[in-house]
């Protein structure tokens, strides 16, 4: 059966506009957003702010790939043209928050390309969707979806159209998904110089799949889209720093924490632990065997993919990626782990279903604490925020990282449910927007409040006075939008569910 395509993106998009939060609150979005705003507003790449670093004309320039506020330039140009009819100390959220809902827009997409390379291994529609959705919703990959205003959805994008492409090459070689391929690596080079590790696997797999007398041909194809985002990418450099070789990062600098350090805290501890934030995680490696025997080529794409982006991150020096929710920088590789496990699904055994139902179910609890409080507001409650030390120190973040009872995906979890009781009982703090360009539009006196809020744009626009029915009419006609379209699909699929 052909994948109804509108149906699978609209409901994702319905779901995760439904919990957003409508707000850019990190330096690292808010620097982002700058660069969108001055390339609109200005013609210019320069900003000011925090996350930036000297450079041509002794300006300052953000240290992030432009990729992501190239992309979220249609939705400012949105929020800009609404701004004209909102008083004006509502005008900057205004844009911010049409800004920021890039990232559900790109997520969507993420999840319906997922949905399109589970059919491409052979899964049904019905595994592939249940695959799709358990990323989508039990994994960490949704408070960057609805969160925040950073570049893991597009980062993930990038990886998982790459793949997506590549394997439908394999399947009905077409010169056509080479390119696409190629655009979306090119892309997310564009976006972060990291995602270039991803090339040398990505090439191997194509090498493997293309016969002797189209290699060449092939690699061309993929190769001339990935040269123009390389291309760009070093452009991008030279305009702000002056060199093609100068990004606005520490170089090798960066990665100086011993591996088995960074290792540990992303595979095992309490505060940034993958199988905690992302529990279906340990199934898919449990399926790694299953599906190599289906699989033979695709196991190593996989397995090269996530194993290169985990040593990668593991010796970085914010291998925590903080301030975030779980451990953000492995995001785009989680479909590397999620994708095999529609082998096991496939045999149909009880038992695997209702194992991949209970991570599942598992990590939807993980998430609710992670996407109902922002993570900047529990870490300023335990005094893990204004950060007292350097990132080098071996106390930075120790609480939020190696201590239980302070992990952020128990603490959330207990804010949750006292900020959703009040938020139910009509209880509400009593926010002051100011019109500065700070990055919280609050007077001091207000901030402390913020540990009382849930981390919604249903919840922010009830704290600012709009009616508390009307709020949650909001809320719960996206969520029946999304659970009427998710009832369609699921009936249209025709197979029983896990």
């Amino acid at each position: 059966m052909e994948s109804p395509t509108l149906r699978i993106l609209f409901f994702f998009l319905a779901a995760f506009l439904s919990v957003s939060s409508g707000i850019i609150a990190s330096s690292d979005g808010v620097t982002i957003f700058n660069v969108t705003q001055a390339i609109v507003e200005r013609g210019e790449i320069s900003v000011s702010g925090e996350n930036v670093a000297p450079g041509v004309g002794a300006k300052l320039y953000s240290r992030y790939g432009i990729g992501l506020s190239v992309v979220a330039i249609p939705l400012y140009l949105v929020g800009k043209a609404f701004s004209s009819f909102i008083p004006e100390q509502f005008k900057l959220l205004t844009l911010r928050g049409s800004v920021s809902l890039t990232n559900a827009i790109l997520s969507a997409l993420v999840c319906l390309l997922l949905v399109k390379t589970g059919q491409q291994l052979a899964y049904s529609l019905r595994t592939s969707m249940h695959l799709a959705m358990a990323f989508a919703f039990s994994t960490f990959f949704v408070a960057y979806a609805t969160k925040s205003f950073l570049t893991q959805p597009l980062e993930t994008l990038c990886l998982v159209g790459t793949l997506y492409w590549l394997i439908a090459h394999s399947q009905l070689p077409r010169l056509r998904n080479l390119s696409w391929a190629g655009f979306l690596c090119g892309l997310g080079v564009l976006t972060k110089w990291a995602f270039i590790i991803n090339l040398p696997i990505f090439l191997g797999y194509l090498l493997a799949i293309s016969g002797a007398g189209r290699r060449a041909r092939n690699l061309l194809a993929f190769l001339a889209p990935v040269a123009l985002g390389f291309v760009l990418a070093l452009w991008y450099n030279h305009a702000r720093f002056g060199s093609i070789l100068k990004t606005g990062y520490w170089a090798t600098a960066a990665f100086t924490t011993p591996l088995f350090v960074g290792l540990h805290g992303l595979l095992l501890s309490s505060g940034k632990n993958l199988f905690l934030y992302a529990p279906i995680a340990a199934l898919g490696v449990v399926a790694m065997r299953a599906f190599s025997k289906s699989h033979k080529r695709e196991i190593w794409l996989m397995l090269g993919l996530f194993t290169a982006n985990l040593l990668l991150i593991a010796k970085y020096r914010d291998w925590g990626g903080e301030g975030s929710w779980g451990p953000r920088y492995l995001t785009l590789v989680l479909p590397c782990l999620v994708l095999p496990i529609g082998t096991l699904l496939e045999t149909g055994r009880v038992a695997l279903r209702r194992t991949f139902l209970a991570l599942s179910l598992a990590g939807l609890l993980v998430q609710f604490g992670g996407v109902s409080i922002y993570y900047g507001t529990y870490y300023r409650s335990i005094g893990e925020y204004p950060y007292r030390v350097g990132h080098g120190d071996p106390r930075f973040m120790y609480k939020a990282h190696y201590v239980p009872s302070y992990s952020p995906a128990w603490g959330h979890l207990k804010m949750a449910v006292q900020n959703w009781g009040r938020f139910l009982a009509g209880e509400k703090p009593r926010l002051t927007v100011t019109s500065g360009r700070d990055r919280i539009p609050l007077p001091d006196s207000d901030r402390a409040q913020l540990r009382d809020t849930l981390d919604f744009w249903f919840a922010y626009a009830y704290y600012a006075g709009v009616p508390f029915g009307l709020c949650l009419l909001g809320m719960t006609s996206l969520m029946g939008a999304a659970a009427a379209t998710g009832w369609r699909l699921y009936r249209s699929s025709g197979e029983r569910t896990p």
